[in-house]
């Protein structure tokens, strides 16, 4: 199992302001345009962090499904994505703004250069569990 670190790209000019809440609404990590292809790195039984603005992971969930390609095939240079089960997600305010999201540093996660970055060997696995639980909302 490989643990990765998925950057929503919602900054505007990546040109899809609104890619975390439909990452969050159809249970995928994805990526698109140019980045596409970097999801096909991800095997099920992987482990997804959803990174998005200002070192704010907003998902944690485990890859169920691994990317199989579009039945349309104009898409594939669009989107690539896998299913994932989120096991954490973070609240939002009526702005769409995170409001119980896991400060990526409190992980040591220091390494976020790219969309699909493989941060295995920087995850401390208690930590992540201890930060999803004290997140958590009922």
């Amino acid at each position: 199992m490989k643990t990765w670190l998925v950057n929503t790209n919602t900054k505007g000019e990546n040109g899809n302001p609104n890619a975390f809440k439909y990452m969050l609404r159809q249970n995928k990590a994805a990526a698109f345009y140019d980045r596409a292809p970097e999801i096909d790195k991800i095997k099920k039984g992987d482990l997804v962090c959803l990174y998005h603005n200002q070192n704010r992971i907003i998902a944690v969930g485990s890859v169920v499904t691994p990317y199989q390609g579009h039945d349309f095939s104009d898409m594939e240079s669009i989107e690539h994505w896998v299913d994932v089960n989120w096991l954490w997600k973070a609240d939002f305010d009526n702005d769409f703004e995170p409001i119980n999201y896991i400060d990526r540093n409190e992980l040591n996660i220091t390494m976020v250069n790219g969309t699909v970055v493989n941060v295995t060997d920087q995850v401390n696995y208690k930590e992540l569990l201890v930060q999803i639980a004290k997140h958590q909302s009922f």
